[in-house]
């Protein structure tokens, strides 16, 4: 790609840095006239499967460093995206990676050392206060500048705790410098930064990383081994920082110092201690002072030519191809990542492997996902058609039930009409029946006062008397009308209860419905969690039986490469004793 001369407002001067995906450019702003840094990648570099991931890790950067402003922060000022390349405009800083002052011969004081650490210990604190957590802090993101400042870059896969950036089981990071739990893909906080920055602190007392080798070895040591204490390596470390340093380093976050004040506080004070100056080997009485280490506990690094082999390596360090690492070796079969090149090599020819089992497992899966899902389908169909038979039979109940209770109903009404019917007959009749008797007496009983004051006056008394006998004859009758209307109404009282008790039998017989009918898909919900629980066992058991046909086939694999090798070893053995014999 050749240099553009310009990309939007600003004018391309120089190439500061190239890598496998874009070109870091030097450029000028004429609108403000300020010289800035510009960190481009082009899209065509980047591989289709990969390319969201690295253009969201890219934006993140903007993102996460434009909400920082402080003075050892790199300043972001734009970004921008086209179809061709996205770019990040910073701020320009004339200085050198501290990577590169590990990876040459330059040395640094352990005083210097502790003075740099705390300024990355105050950028941070700055950050974790305003929600950033840069969960990648390496010598390569740490600039110093030419007055002895430093300056943290590449937020790249920085957190910001308001939004979901990274999901839990991703792992990001550099592994020399990365803590357990981001190996381990959980979520991570401000404590991974206190551990990577730890390390970063081992390595100005020591001259060396806590852990190397390749990439596998050094997650198991981060995981597993506590590194060696700084002072068992460079004496000339006070024990006071040898506890700072492994305190930031521990393996559980919540062993760790809990917030960067807590560390930088520790740390100031274990500064303390380091005099301000000493000879050399003065901590190793009686032995000959460490060639290692120089005045004042400064570290030497070692100075190694090997600028192609590092350039080899860079350029294929993101290959997925064994035969690139083969050419590698071929080309520098003791160069320093010749290890790391074997261990790549088996690495991705495991990967392949294990490729292929994933892909015939896969398949195998898919196979038994078809087969358990028409297992279930059919399941649930036959679950379905006993339900359309439970619903079937509760709405024939249902109709059957509100069927009686209308029956029940009318019969009441029919029974209540056929009492108001003869109760107004009954009344009707007695009124007449009354009218009648009345009339009749009195007609009576005009009749024989009459002809009995015409024909017999002189029996008055007679008629007196008569007459009260008619009055008594009354009276009983109205008495005896009174009990014959109380009876009346007894009995009407006796019907309506009968009429009560048909009821609360008609309702005790429609509670006793709706009770078996709860017992009914009682029983149904039973059996479908009694169906439920039999289909878990039976997935239970064909998984149990695939671990174990499993189980049998590791069993078997490691019986035949035991006869393998007892076969062989057998051979040997046979074969030295021929030549023994012959000998």
């Amino acid at each position: 790609m050749e240099k553009p001369k310009k990309l939007g407002k600003y004018q391309i001067r120089s190439e500061l840095g190239r890598g496998a995906m874009g070109v870091v450019y030097e450029a000028f702003d004429p609108l403000i006239e300020r010289t800035v840094a510009i960190k481009t990648i082009l899209k065509s570099s980047v591989d289709k499967s990969e390319s969201e991931e690295a253009f969201s890790r890219f934006r993140r950067e903007a993102r996460a460093a434009g909400r920082l402003s402080h003075p050892k922060i790199v300043a972001i000022y734009e970004y921008g995206e086209d179809d061709d390349m996205a770019f990040i405009v910073m701020e320009l800083i004339r200085g050198k990676e501290l990577k590169e002052y590990f990876d040459r011969e330059d040395s640094f004081s352990l005083d210097d050392g502790v003075r740099i650490v705390m300024q990355i210990l105050d950028a941070l604190d700055y950050s974790h206060a305003h929600g950033v957590v840069h969960r990648d802090i390496k010598p390569a993101n740490i600039l110093i500048t030419r007055d002895g400042k430093i300056k943290i870059a590449d937020f790249g896969i920085a957190k910001i705790d308001s939004s979901l950036l990274t999901q839990v089981g991703a792992v990001m990071g550099t592994p020399t410098y990365m803590p357990p739990e981001q190996f381990m893909g959980v979520e991570v906080d401000q404590r991974a930064d206190i551990y990577s920055t730890g390390v970063i602190l081992y390595q100005f007392l020591t001259g060396l990383r806590p852990f190397t080798g390749g990439v596998i070895s050094v997650m198991h040591q981060v995981i597993n081994q506590e590194p060696t204490p700084p002072s068992h390596i460079n004496p000339n470390v006070p024990v006071q920082l040898d506890e700072v340093v492994m305190k930031a380093m521990a393996k559980k976050p919540e062993d760790r110092y809990q917030t960067v004040v807590e560390f930088m506080t520790a740390l100031k004070l274990a500064g303390q201690t380091l005099p301000a100056s000493r000879e050399v080997g003065a901590d190793k009485p009686g032995a000959v002072a460490d060639s290692a280490y120089g005045l004042e506990g400064t570290v030497k690094l070692p100075e190694v030519a090997r600028k192609n082999d590092i350039d080899a390596w860079q350029r294929i360090t993101n290959s997925r191809e064994p035969a690139d690492f083969q050419r590698y070796l071929q080309d520098y079969p003791d160069g320093e990542f010749a290890e790391l090149a074997r261990r790549r090599i088996a690495a991705l020819t495991e990967a392949a492997a294990q490729a292929r089992l994933q892909q015939e497992a896969r398949l195998r899966a898919e196979k038994e996902a078809r087969i358990r899902k028409k297992a279930e389908q059919q399941a649930a169909a036959e679950k379905a058609q006993a339900e359309v038979r439970a619903q079937a039979e509760a709405e024939a109940r249902r109709q059957q039930e509100a069927a009686e209770k209308e029956r029940w109903a009318r019969k009441i009404a029919e029974i209540k009409d056929e009492a108001g019917k003869a109760k107004a007959i009954e009344t009707a009749k007695r009124e007449q029946e009354a009218t009648g008797q009345a009339q009749q007496v009195q007609a009576q009983r005009v009749q024989g006062l009459s002809a009995s004051l015409s024909r017999h006056p002189h029996k008055f008394v007679e008629i007196v008397s008569q007459r009260e006998a008619v009055v008594e004859a009354e009276r009983r009758m109205l008495k005896e009308n009174k009990r014959k209307l109380e009876e009346e109404v007894q009995r009407k009282q006796q019907a309506k209860m009968k009429l009560q008790s048909k009821k609360e039998a008609a309702e005790t017989q429609i509670s006793a419905a709706a009770e078996e009918k709860r017992q009914r898909e009682a029983e149904l919900e039973i059996r479908n969690k009694e169906l439920e629980e039999a289909k878990l066992r039976i997935e239970s058991t064909e998984r149990r039986r695939k671990e174990a046909e499993e189980r049998a086939a590791l069993a078997h694999k490691r019986t035949r490469r035991m006869l393998v090798a007892a076969v062989g070893i057998l051979f040997v053995l046979l074969l030295g004793g021929l030549i023994l014999l012959f000998s």
